[in-house]
């Protein structure tokens, strides 16, 4: 019997994962990517409950540890610098998660799926088609250095490249593949800054009014990664982002931060000098089924949960995992599959992908006046010097019985 052929659309964290499982279990892996490995950008994200063990069982956990970012906590920062609050990591009651830069996890994960000589990676290309029947798919591939074309045939396709993606929309009818998005009112800018001293070893947070938020968080000796929130609607952002066009998202973001406070304006010049920045309106992804014939989806493109839950990297660990258990155990019969990864997963999904305290918390931690965001610091102030965080509960990360394969 010949070795079933599958198409992933996608080489982040859902894509290599999958590809590295599949390809364990002999399965011909083909994975397309628009950008190149060396192009790889983003910021910190969090590793925790199932997906550290997952990553255990790929033999992956000692080295995901040892390129963690290792901060030593968080601080809440007032106008002029001073310390309001300082949260050490490991006593905050928060789960036992691992914070590590994105392209230094997707490396890992990258190295891992091509030990695999029946995993290959192709580079520089999107699909512009989708031809599905009963028995295969067809893809259609644009190589976007030379803008030629090329076909391929699979078994069944696996679109996990992104939020916004537009292979998604390939497979969706168009009503469902516009209504899928659910934004959250928030804008987040991700780069990185030349580090200086203060950078380190904290994370620090600093809040100016009209629920803007600035954090700077250490990541090496020679750089830091900064986020820089809106926590409204704004249609300027709005129309930035739409626009595609980094200038002019840039200068949309220097607008709202320049003169705010703190290190604001440290972080306007740097944001508009550095190159490894990732700006996004905040939104959900929510469909009523993440499967169309032989074509499923994966990770954002079929559940995103946005960066305020946390769980972004996570669920696409996660659903990675439990989509290649599927198709082991159903190699011919990739539909039922898809099915059965569906009524696994969306439970799941449900529990971790609303955003915490009934959707409010973004609003409740960025106040919109300087008497909020003063009564606010008073309390963080006064929870640090007591040290309460001490007879918090311990948050743990909602647990999935894992399957083995």
């Amino acid at each position: 019997m010949p070795k079933p052929r599958v198409i992933v659309s996608g080489a982040g964290i859902a894509g290599t994962v999958l590809a590295y499982w599949l390809g364990k279990h002999n399965f011909e892996v083909l994975v397309l990517e628009r950008s190149s490995p060396e192009n790889q950008q983003g910021q910190i994200i969090d590793v925790e409950g199932p997906a550290q063990e997952i990553v255990e069982r790929m033999g992956l956990l000692s080295e995901i540890e040892s390129a963690a970012t290792h901060e030593a906590g968080f601080c809440f920062i007032g106008n002029s610098g001073q310390i309001i609050g300082t949260f050490p990591a490991g006593e905050t009651g928060a789960s036992k998660e691992i914070e590590i830069m994105r392209p230094a996890l997707g490396s890992i994960l990258l190295n891992a799926a091509n030990s695999f000589e029946n995993v290959n990676f192709r580079y520089g290309c999107t699909i512009t088609n989708v031809q599905q029947n009963g028995s295969s798919v067809t893809i259609d591939i644009q190589n976007r250095k030379n803008d030629s074309m090329s076909q391929e045939t699979a078994d069944f396709l696996v679109i996990c490249d992104g939020m916004r993606s537009k292979t998604r929309d390939l497979i969706l009818p168009s009503a469902e593949h516009k209504s899928c998005f659910k934004p959250l009112k928030a804008f987040v800018a991700f780069f990185t800054v030349p580090a200086v001293p203060q950078d380190k070893p904290y994370a620090r947070c600093y809040l100016a009014p009209g629920r803007r938020n600035a954090c700077i968080k250490p990541m090496t000796k020679e750089l830091s990664s900064v986020y820089l929130s809106y926590v409204k609607f704004d249609q300027d952002l709005h129309d930035a982002r739409e626009s595609r066009d980094i200038k002019r998202q840039k200068q949309a973001i220097a607008t709202l931060f320049q003169g705010a406070g703190w290190e604001c304006d440290r972080l306007v010049n740097g944001l508009m000098d550095t190159d490894n920045y990732y700006f996004e309106e905040l939104c959900q992804v929510k469909l009523d089924k993440w499967s169309r014939g032989r074509c499923v989806l994966l990770g954002d493109t079929a559940y995103a949960p946005s960066p305020l839950t946390g769980q972004g990297t996570n669920l696409a660990i996660l659903g990675a995992y439990v989509l290649a258990s599927k198709l082991v155990e159903r190699p011919q019969q990739p539909e039922q599959a898809f099915r059965e990864y569906e009524d696994d997963m969306r439970p799941y999904v449900d529990k971790v992908q609303p955003v915490p305290l009934g959707g409010y918390m973004p609003v409740l931690l960025n106040p919109e006046t300087a008497w909020g965001i003063w009564v606010l610091r008073t309390i963080v102030g006064w929870a640090a010097w007591l040290r309460l965080w001490r007879y918090l509960p311990e948050i743990k990360a909602v647990p999935y019985d894992l399957p083995d394969f």
